[in-house]
């Protein structure tokens, strides 16, 4: 029995080694925080809304951006779960969207790109749009 043991030491030891390694690696590397971007949209024309909404997805994926919620009382929303549900304080937007980005310098090369300029008009003559950009909390 004691010759088996001697025999897996210098595996376990390795094991070991390796699991601290693995451990100490992941410590230092340091992760990134994603980029969220909320527009909160009032939609006043959904026909030209619907245009933008339609031109913008692939432009957002374009651009590496990824929808996380899309939801709101639009009239081509047939589905309730779709539907922005109030809980406290009086907000109660049209429209919420929540889209990521892996970096804030992503995100400005989707705002000031040609593509997404082109279409910057059908939304402004189609809702009144308010949005914040938050970091993600890396703890």
């Amino acid at each position: 029995m004691t010759k088996k043991i001697i025999k897996l030491l210098p595996v376990i030891l390795l094991c070991v080694i390796n699991l601290y390694a693995q451990k100490n690696q992941s410590n230092t590397v340091a992760k990134a925080p994603k980029i969220f971007m909320f527009p909160d949209i009032t939609v006043h024309d959904t026909v030209i809304y619907e245009q933008y909404r339609v031109q913008v997805e692939p432009i957002i994926k374009q651009f590496e951006g990824k929808y996380l919620i899309r939801s709101g009382g639009m009239a081509f929303y047939t589905n309730p779960t779709r539907k922005v549900i109030p809980v406290e304080g009086g907000w109660n937007p049209d429209r919420l969207i929540i889209v990521q980005w892996n970096s804030m310098e992503q995100l400005q090369k989707f705002a000031t790109s040609a593509e997404y300029i082109a279409i910057t008009g059908l939304r402004a003559n189609s809702a009144t749009t308010k949005s914040i950009i938050v970091k993600e909390y890396l703890n």
